[in-house]
Parts: structure tokens; C-alpha cells; sequence
């Protein structure tokens, strides 16, 4: 569920005046404390100075819209502190409470993580000496570092040989990485053989996607 707080000033003005409106008139009911509307009611105040200010493009200043910035953004964090603390879980405010305020209705509906359908895209830096530095990144994303969703990490196979892997089982696994790159390093045996990778992401359940293509470099002395 998206953020429930208003994007823009306008829709943020029209909402926040409902929102205070109705915990005031039901802060006895819902046993919110008289010292919380008051602070609440005090930074909506200061806010609505400031929007009054700002809202004349004609004759306001630079001072006065930073001013309106620093209200909302104080403002905002106070009402989200008053909602999480006293309306999100509070038995006494109902549903429907909460969709008049236009704040979040918690789901008890849980949404499995579905496995992993994509794969990682991976590249081997073979520049330093006995050092493989594998990055990796998603097919749906290549430009980016983030995982999809639901992953926690990629898993990375290798295989130090002549010949490419057939399957798996061939392979050591190397550990789950949460973030790329990863940095593989190697003794002065293993000098210009080849190590083959294999990649694959997996959620917390233990789930895996499909295996990246191979990717392999030279270890170099």
C-alpha cells in the first residue's frame, strides 16, 4: 500500500484539516491524550501560517516557502507519529474511522513471496592478482543493483577447471550475497586456470530462481 500522506500542498491542506478535525472531535473516545491534539493543533497552526504565506506567489519569498517546507515537514511527522501510535492499532478506532481520516487500513491478509522468476545478470573483474570480484545485477534491471522482489541475495556456484560445468553438482557453492559485487579469492595454485559461476536469486524461504548464464575469467598470478 502506497504512503497515505498527500503529495501535493493543496490535497496535503485538505486532508490534514479533515484528519485534525476528526481526532478532535474523538480524542475522548479513542483515549488520545489532551497534551498530543494540543501539539498537534499547535503544529497545524504553524503550517497553516506558513501555506497562507507561501500560497501568494505575487508577494511571497524564498524564506517563506523554506518556512512552509519546514512546517509540513514537521507537521507531517508529527501526525504520522499520532496515527502509528494512537489510531493504526487502536481497537476503539474502527475501519471506517481510518478510511474518513484517509490514513492506512492495516490488511490481516497475509501476501506470500512468490519464488524468484528472473535471474541475475553477472560480469567477472579479473584485474587483481588471485582475486575475482563478481558483480551482479537483476535481467529486469540491468542498470540497477536491486534485487527483485522478495530475493535476499543471490547464490553463487564455481567450478575452478579446464572444462565448464554440466550441472550443478559439479560446483561449490559459495555462499548467499546481499549485495554485489562479491569478491572471490584465490591461492597461488589456482593460477590461470578458469573459474566458472553460476547464478541464481533466492527469497527467504529458501526458494530459488532460474540460473543465470555462466560467466567465467582466468585467475590470474
Amino acid at each position: 500500500m502506497g504512503d497515505y500522506v498527500p503529495k501535493t500542498d493543496a490535497t496535503y491542506d485538505d486532508w490534514q484539516f479533515n484528519l485534525i478535525e476528526i481526532i478532535v472531535e474523538n480524542a475522548i473516545l479513542w483515549g488520545v491524550p489532551t497534551e498530543v491534539v494540543t501539539s498537534l493543533k499547535a503544529a497545524q497552526a504553524r503550517w497553516t501560517a506558513a501555506y497562507g504565506k507561501a500560497s501568494n506567489k505575487q508577494n511571497r519569498t524564498s524564506a517563506d516557502v523554506i518556512t512552509k517546507e519546514q512546517a509540513g515537514d514537521g507537521f507531517t511527522k508529527e501526525i504520522r507519529d499520532v496515527v502509528q501510535q494512537w489510531l493504526v492499532r487502536n481497537p476503539k478506532v474502527s475501519d471506517g474511522d481510518r478510511v474518513r481520516m484517509g490514513i492506512t487500513v492495516r490488511s490481516n491478509v497475509h501476501t506470500p513471496v512468490p519464488p524468484p522468476s528472473t535471474f541475475p545478470i553477472g560480469s567477472v573483474d579479473f584485474s587483481l592478482r588471485l582475486q575475482h570480484t563478481i558483480s551482479f545485477s537483476d535481467q529486469a534491471s540491468a542498470h540497477s543493483n536491486a534485487k527483485p522482489e522478495g530475493a535476499i541475495g543471490c547464490e553463487i556456484y564455481v567450478k575452478v577447471d579446464a572444462e565448464a560445468p554440466k550441472n550443478v553438482e559439479e560446483m561449490n557453492f559459495l555462499g548467499t550475497c546481499t549485495a554485489s559485487p562479491f569478491v572471490m579469492k584465490f591461492d597461488s595454485t589456482k593460477v590461470g586456470k578458469t573459474a566458472w559461476y553460476w547464478l541464481r536469486w533466492v527469497n527467504r524461504k529458501g526458494e530459488t530462481g532460474p540460473w543465470s548464464a555462466p560467466i567465467s575469467a582466468m585467475i590470474v598470478g
